[in-house]
């Protein structure tokens, strides 16, 4: 059947199913005609659904890249967040220390230990 007559007997069929005045017969026709026009959407669709999947697939990659370089980058900025705090801890222990020499020399001299910062 040509694309042109299926459509007209597809439009007759659907205005009798709307009538209610459909048959089992042509119940079956009008099912054999939208499962046609299903086979056929497929098949268009094919290439695009493969182009579209292909492109899903390579933005679900990207993704994993991107996260994988989140996760490195968390542990780069974690660590650097480990040095500022070490080095403010090892400062307070420089200062304590010259504190307590600063300390030392004015018991010994009486005078301000000066110098440094």
């Amino acid at each position: 059947m040509s694309a042109t007559n299926r459509q007209s007997r597809l439009d007759t069929l659907k205005i009798r199913e709307a009538e209610g005045t459909l048959t089992e017969k042509e119940r079956t026709e009008l099912d054999a005609i939208f499962a046609e026009l299903d086979t056929e959407e497929a098949v268009a669709l094919k290439p695009a659904i493969e182009k579209h999947q292909a492109f899903i697939n390579s933005l679900l990659d990207e993704e994993a890249e991107l996260e994988a370089t989140i996760a490195q980058l968390q542990v780069i900025v974690t660590t650097q967040k480990q040095l500022v705090e070490d080095a403010r801890a090892y400062l307070m222990q420089l200062q304590t220390k010259r504190a307590i020499l600063a300390d030392k020399y004015h018991a010994l001299t009486g005078e301000k230990l000066t110098g440094g910062r």
